[in-house]
């Protein structure tokens, strides 16, 4: 809008400011009329404004109030510097007599939250005053000025604290940092009494920058970009070789990947870290706050962003030199994306991989595309629903739950019924609202618990919507505890007692009519334990776990299926590549799709023996590309994962041939699917995405945002819709319980 309407022209200057103020009215007076709902149009011409530029005076006016609003949080912090004594001694001295100072102002209502901040020579230290907070500042200072005459610190002084608004996302993210700063900060206080704690601290923050980054949703190689975003603040220093770092990789990625749920076997109330419970508790509501800002719009900067500067605030508090921060820094990210390139000086045949010895064994070490390859392992071929726009996925919903009255069988009624849940809490998932999809699983459980014992297909039908929640732990980033979860539901089902789910006790006491009705479900959670627990393991790092799992409930181990080809690799990233391909060698490989995954998997055991003059890229390609040809089902998903393995593979040996086609392939694929979930997938992959033209790139998006993947929200209709599906689909699933229950009751 034209300044003349925020500000007085020189016309008006030369009147006076009486000109200047009736200006200001009426655009005050317009802009406040439309905060309180009068439409904009109406607003603008009772004032005899131009719509557009009541609307940017509008923004204007709102910008200035949140901004005086964030002014004045910053204001209510009062900073004061502690010099201490002896600054290696600080912390003890500031555990000794700091905290239970603050800790009694804090009972009595005079200091309302607290934090500190490590800078040499002093301590810096933030409080917000109470309920009794007009005492504080006076109160405060006569304790420190007792502890200065005592000896117990040097000096202190006030100062002015000024919120680092900006850098942590604007007002929401600064009122999220601080709160995780307070208790931060208590935890560090608690944490200086612990001293024989079963974890460094190191080891710990790292556990703790976990919880929050699973809690914000970001996925694994999100992870990682927020570990690359904080090396860039904390680079290597020059004189640390890298060499010497590649033996913290496998150790810290497995306990990147640990199960950090608060019922958990780490954080639960008799686990070894049962100390930090409640503080990777702050760190994962920090998460999720930062994480539900982010999706709604209210964080004003990006999540990966703030994510690494809270990191870095927290090893800051901690304590932690910013050496180690360094290290720490740039082993996370490799952990995860691999080292940086020209970190590492590899043989000429190879680019950063090789093997390392890990506690006596060798250990394979790989770039982030070999690692990003061997993740989509086990590549076994499944059909998969297409993900079209969400309106055309909430209408085929409706559809389903205005026929599933329709089938004379109830078993055929409750199977209907209950595609209509699980269908609902998939979308929500979907579209990155997990609390709704958690909720639509309870409640669908808690209408088969009402109607135990079960029998028959009902059997199945109940398990599924604990097997979701299960998925859902995965999807929060934490597929150790997915695995949990799932060993807990086998047991529990098969047994008749109880599991912990998703952080509810579930009893299964009376599950079933018979043991004779068990069977059939029991196939059935064979399946799940296969698919959803092999890919659990692997999710989280444990291969040989995974390998062995597999093995468990594979009835086809020969193949190169679940369990084969987890041993594959379980033997690869141990170093053993004879065994591994012994194994292939030995599979029986009777499908196209089989040799091209076999093709994938040589290619693999070369890079990690970095014999790169054994990778056919011709016949790799040749071969995937020959399985995506012969399928005659719809798995494009599959088949666009296998692809995407064969360029992740060629692109970690530096074998450009034929990359281009490969990547066109898939993108044409992507393009004719119209499939939401391949576009996403496709746009993920680096390799792939620096090929694509603009054009492709905006029509592969257009995809994701139709289908409104991880948008974090569902539209107000859309959301309505499916809800009432849920509601139609409760009727009949009540009703045919009912009918299932009276025949068992009469025969």
């Amino acid at each position: 809008m034209s300044t003349d309407r925020l500000t007085p022209g020189a016309t008006e200057e030369e009147s006076g400011t009486e000109g200047a103020s009736l200006v200001d009215r009426d655009v005050e007076r317009a802009v406040l009329k439309l905060l309180t709902g009068i439409p904009l149009n109406e607003a603008a011409g009772d004032e005899r404004m131009k719509p557009a530029e009541l609307a940017e005076a509008a923004a204007i006016y709102q910008r200035s109030g949140r901004q005086a609003l964030h002014q004045q949080v910053a204001s209510d912090w009062w900073q004061i510097y502690i010099e201490f004594t002896d600054w290696h001694a600080a912390e003890q001295a500031a555990a000794r007599y700091i905290a239970p100072l603050l800790h009694r102002a804090g009972n009595c209502g005079i200091v309302a939250a607290w934090w500190f901040m490590r800078k040499y020579p002093c301590w810096r230290i933030r409080l917000r005053p109470g309920p009794t907070g007009t005492v504080m500042k006076a109160s405060t200072a006569a304790a420190l000025d007792e502890l200065v005459t005592e000896g117990r610190i040097a000096r202190w002084w006030t100062g002015t604290y000024e919120a680092e608004t900006a850098a942590f996302g604007g007002g929401v993210g600064i009122d999220i940092a601080h709160r995780l700063f307070c208790a931060d900060s208590n935890s560090i206080m608690n944490l200086s009494r612990n001293p024989d704690a079963e974890l460094g601290r190191r080891e710990l923050s790292l556990l703790l920058s976990t919880c929050l980054l699973r809690a914000a949703g970001l996925e694994w190689y999100e992870q990682g970009d927020v570990w690359h975003r904080v090396t860039l603040e904390r680079p290597l220093p020059a004189d640390v070789p890298t060499s010497k770092l590649t033996a913290m990789i496998s150790d810290l990625k497995r306990l990147m990947l640990v199960d950090t749920t608060p019922d958990g076997p780490l954080l639960h109330a008799d686990g070894p870290l049962a100390y930090a419970a409640g503080w990777a508790d702050a760190f994962r509501q920090a998460g999720q706050s930062l994480g539900s800002a982010a999706r709604t719009g209210t964080l004003e900067r990006g999540l990966r962003d703030v994510a690494s500067y809270l990191t870095i605030f927290h090893w800051n508090r901690l304590g932690l030199p910013s050496r180690t921060q360094s290290t720490l820094a740039w082993a996370a990210r490799a952990a995860i994306l691999g080292p940086p390139t020209g970190a590492t000086k590899p043989l000429p045949a190879m680019r950063r991989i090789g093997t390392t010895m890990q506690r006596g064994r060798p250990t394979l070490t790989v770039d982030g595309d070999a690692e990003r390859a061997v993740a989509r392992f086990p590549l076994v071929e499944q059909h998969r629903f297409r993900c079209t726009d969400l309106e055309a996925r909430v209408r085929s919903v409706r559809e389903c739950a205005e026929s599933c009255h329709e089938p004379t069988d109830p078993h055929d009624r409750i199977n209907l019924a209950c595609t209509v849940w699980n269908l609902s809490a998939l979308i929500a998932a979907d579209c990155g609202v997990p609390d709704l999809a958690v909720d639509l699983c309870r409640r669908q459980f808690l209408i088969f618990q009402a109607a135990l014992p079960l029998s028959g297909s009902a059997i199945i039908a109940a398990l599924q919507p604990l097997v979701n929640l299960t998925r859902l732990t995965r999807r929060a980033g934490n597929p150790g505890g997915a695995h949990h979860e799932l060993n807990e539901i086998e047991r529990a089902a098969r047994t008749g007692s109880d599991a912990l789910i998703h952080g509810e006790r579930i009893s299964f006491r009376g599950f079933i009519t018979a043991d004779s009705e068990y069977p059939k479900a029991a196939q059935w959670m064979r399946v799940v334990m296969l698919d959803d627990g092999t890919r659990n393991l692997v999710a989280a790092g444990r291969w040989e776990e995974a390998a062995a799992h597999a093995a468990r409930y594979d009835d086809a181990q020969e193949m190169l299926r679940e369990s084969r080809q987890a041993r594959i690799i379980a033997h690869v990233r141990s170093g053993h590549t004879d065994p591994a391909l012994a194994l292939i060698d030995s599979s029986v490989v009777s499908q196209p799709w089989e040799t091209a995954v076999a093709a994938c998997l040589r290619a693999y055991i070369n890079i990690g023996a970095a014999r790169r003059d054994n990778i056919d890229l011709e016949a790799l390609l040749g071969a995937v590309r020959s399985a995506r040809f012969s399928c005659d089902r719809p798995t494009t998903m599959f088949h666009l994962r296998l692809g995407l393995t064969a360029v992740d593979l060629a692109s970690s040996a530096a074998v450009n041939e034929g990359i281009d086609l490969q990547c066109a392939e898939l993108i044409d694929m992507a393009e004719h699917s119209a499939d939401a979930f391949v576009a996403r997938e496709l746009l993920g992959n680096p390799v792939c995405r620096a090929r694509m033209t603009s054009t492709q790139t905006g029509e592969l998006s257009a995809y994701v945002a139709r289908a409104g993947l991880d948008a974090g929200s569902i539209p107000g209709a859309s959301r309505d819709d499916l809800l009432a599906s849920v509601q139609t689909a409760t009727t009949v699933l009540v009703q045919a319980l009912d009918v299932l229950d009276g025949r068992e009751a009469g025969g």
